[in-house]
């Protein structure tokens, strides 16, 4: 008669206790409930980001210039995870091209320097009346999860792109004397007449536009900043070549020696700092209702998506080593305390330094190189 055997205990001891299903794993909560960690956070005492940063702690930047061969100017930045490269090309537009132009100036009688100066408002109009100055953004495919193949130019690059050139305008960084081409030539003839003054008469033939583009590669929050460094940095960078007006072909030849190039005499270093504003107002147990509100500085892309308000302050330093506020710019939410204005203020001021500081890290490294 067949016997029926108990079954086997198949159970492994070895193996790990089954997780608890209702335990959310952390590294799933950003996407589960960001305003949430967000909130939990900033609650502790003192508050930390997710990233453990301080709320007034920015990321650190690092860049490397003259990075494209074959433009005028170029960098690539780094501010935490977000990284941009930025190119300056230089294209000449010669006076007869421009359509307005011979309406109140004409070629023989207007000199740039002469008739307003280097730094009038008139030698600025110029500029911003002939777009000299062609800022473009681009976010790349890949550089989030937002921006997919063959789509066209979203909106935020087309916003990026005129506030960087309302920047441009804004901090007057660019001199018209260096993006103009003047004919300076004197005949023999008129060099042995006595008398005569040898002296070249500047006639202006032709301008530089400057196109700047810049590629984002990775998009982890606080854009502008990012791309206004790279923009300065590049500018910096950017040498122009020896051009001057020939006679007998009637048009710009320019000298292909690197050693004849000048550079551009940048007015000041404007330097951004972005932030974002949370607020919360939590019911915690106990019935006891909470309230959280915290500017943080350079937001990254998980913090601006928690944030419906943020801005950014854009500052310069003077001569006598002051803080110089350009501009201010806010949008959404609430208002920003008197007290908070100042205290953010103060970073950008502390910013700037440490943009200055990443500039000459990577000149005395250029140099070494060199």
């Amino acid at each position: 008669m067949a016997t029926t055997s108990a079954p086997a205990d198949i159970t492994n001891h070895d193996s790990a206790p089954p997780t608890n299903p209702t335990t959310t794993p952390s590294a799933a909560m950003p996407l589960i409930s960001p305003h949430a960690l967000l909130y939990a956070s900033l609650a502790q005492e003192p508050p930390l980001r997710p990233s453990s940063r301080k709320p007034s702690q920015c990321r650190p930047i690092s860049i490397n210039t003259s990075s494209l061969t074959h433009a005028s100017g170029s960098t690539l930045i780094k501010i935490g995870q977000t990284t941009a490269v930025c190119g300056v090309r230089a294209e000449i537009l010669p006076i007869h091209e421009i359509a307005n132009y011979r309406v109140n100036k004409t070629p023989e009688n207007y000199v740039a320097q002469a008739d307003h100066g280097e730094d009038s408002p008139e030698a600025d109009a110029v500029i911003r009346n002939h777009n000299l100055l062609v800022p473009n953004l681009e976010l790349a495919t890949g550089c989030s999860p937002f921006h997919l193949p063959g789509s066209p130019p979203s909106q935020e690059a087309q916003s990026l792109s005129q506030r960087l050139l309302s920047l441009l305008h804004t901090s007057r960084v660019l001199r018209l004397t260096d993006l103009c081409i003047y004919d300076e030539t004197i005949t023999d003839l008129e060099r042995e007449i006595p008398g005569i003054d040898a002296s070249p008469e500047k006639k202006l033939k032709a301008l530089w536009v400057l196109y700047i583009d810049t590629v984002v590669i990775n998009h982890d929050g606080n854009l502008f900043d990012a791309c206004a460094l790279a923009m300065f940095s590049a500018l910096r960078d950017t040498l122009l070549p020896k051009a001057w007006w020939d006679v007998d072909l009637e048009s710009v030849m320019c000298s292909p020696e690197k050693g004849q190039a000048k550079g551009l005499r940048l007015r000041g270093c404007p330097v951004p700092l972005s932030f974002a504003v949370f607020r919360s107002n939590k019911l915690e147990e106990g019935g006891t209702s909470r309230k959280i509100e915290q500017v943080l500085c350079d937001p990254d892309a998980f913090e601006e998506g928690c944030c419906r308000e943020q801005g950014c302050v854009i500052v310069d330093q003077d001569k006598e080593g002051r803080v110089v506020v350009l501009k201010v710019e806010k949008n959404g939410g609430g208002g920003v305390g008197r007290s908070g204005l100042r205290e953010l203020v103060e970073r950008a001021g502390e910013r700037w330094k440490e943009w200055q500081q990443v500039l000459v890290k990577e000149a005395e490294s250029e140099k070494s190189e060199n």
